[in-house]
């Protein structure tokens, strides 16, 4: 039995934690913030911590590097949405003992903790990372600093007007900050970046369907319906299904697919009152995470295999094609009668495809805005000439005018 201690802002989250290593017997005390972490682990001590990336005033990396100049033994694995691979491996490169990125699964966060108590500092790499980040930590840090929000300018994090939530900003001052000068004139600006308020801090899907939006909550393991109030998103509804990591939603007139990695399966659900159950389908790749449905076939993406899949709507949801993704870490994906669009959660690009045999992506789009901060896109789709995101932690939904995004396909090829 280890003493370990989960330091996270999001007492849900806590919980969440805590239930899983209390089961395997472990001893679990919680931190809601840095000072309360650091001054437990300096007077109480603790065998393993398991440190958010984000959390209010003193950030996970603050805490870890504040931690090690008074002690170098206590292991730290460090936990965030879906991650970057820059923040990865300046914090493994600090000391961290690992690093996870949700979603995970309840096993890889078991898997993870057992190796690192055992001394297994560096393991093999879990989550959406893989590979990449065990070749990234044996080299040199790269020089440029992690840019986040709460050390940006007031400007860039001031207050929406339109929601009264928080904003990244209005596309211009963005713009004239992290590009160095105001890329737009007056009249050539583009439309303004809405934000809008949503109590849901973990989504992982957006979907429209009609006037309604849908949202998927991996934590609280929730499908949520919202509808668009003037200049608000009411929510319609919300109903659980216990047991099951949600990472992708698809809608058609009467059914609900989702994807849940922990399973590895994809679920056919009805369009009714509880989401009833249909049927089960086992996933082409091991880490399911986004769906849509166009009407005639289903398609999916998988974050570990870097790929898109387009399924026969059958009894087997047989898998038609397979198509490789130019993102890192593909996550929700759109399909309109022109394109095919996927978003990649790590890099917070959204890439642009032809419909031919190769989805071949013809733009690699981006905004300041997007790249702001630490927090990774975490869902994404389009409705009229708009881009909706969400990214993890972060409560409130943007849209984007297309007008708003710059084309970085040159930047991505270098």
């Amino acid at each position: 039995m280890a003493r370990i201690l989960v330091v996270d802002d999001e007492s849900d989250m806590r919980m969440a934690l805590g239930n899983v290593l209390n089961r395997q017997g472990h001893q679990v005390f919680e931190a809601g913030d840095g000072p309360t972490a650091l001054n437990f682990i300096g007077t109480e001590g603790a065998d393993l911590v398991l440190l958010d990336m984000r959390l209010p005033g003193m950030d996970g990396v603050q805490i870890l590097r504040t931690l090690r100049k008074t002690d170098e033994k206590t292991p730290v694995i460090m936990v965030t949405g879906y991650g970057s691979l820059e923040s990865a491996v300046e914090v493994m490169q600090m000391g961290a003992s690992h690093y996870l990125a949700k979603p995970f699964s309840n096993q890889e966060l078991i898997d993870t903790v057992e190796r690192v108590l055992r001394g297994e500092k560096v393991a093999d790499p879990v989550g959406v990372l893989g590979k990449r980040l065990d070749q990234q930590i044996r080299a040199p840090m790269a020089n440029a600093p992690v840019v986040q929000r709460d050390n940006l300018p007031a400007a860039i994090r001031r207050t929406d007007p339109v929601t009264g939530g928080p904003a990244w900003a209005i596309f211009g001052a963005i713009a004239a900050v992290v590009l160095g000068g105001a890329l737009f004139t007056a009249n050539r600006a583009p439309k303004t970046i809405i934000n809008y308020s949503v109590m849901q801090k973990n989504p992982t899907a957006l979907v429209w369907k009609g006037e309604q939006l849908w949202s998927a909550d991996w934590l609280s393991q929730t499908v949520n319906e919202f509808r668009l109030v003037g200049d608000r998103l009411e929510r319609v509804r919300s109903v659980q299904i216990p047991n099951t990591q949600i990472t992708g939603l698809a809608l058609s007139e009467d059914r609900l697919w989702i994807c849940d990695p922990w399973k590895k399966v994809i679920q056919e659900r009805r369009l009714d009152e509880n989401f009833s159950l249909v049927a089960t389908y086992k996933t082409p790749g091991p880490k399911p995470a986004g769906l849509y449905f166009d009407g005639r076939y289903l398609w999916s993406s998988d974050a570990q295999k870097r790929r898109f899949y387009r399924h026969g709507v059958n009894a087997e949801l047989t898998v038609l094609e397979s198509y490789p993704s130019p993102g890192r870490s593909p996550s929700s994906i759109y399909k309109d009668k022109d394109f095919f669009w996927s978003a990649d959660s790590e890099s917070r690009l959204i890439y642009k495809h032809r419909l031919d045999r190769q989805l071949q992506p013809i733009a690699a789009l981006g905004t300041p805005g997007l790249d702001a901060g630490s927090a990774s896109l975490s869902a994404f789709t389009i409705h009229g000439p708009n881009a909706w995101i969400a990214r993890d932690g972060v409560e409130y939904f943007t849209k984007i005018p297309f007008a708003a995004f710059e084309d970085r396909t040159t930047r991505e090829k270098k």
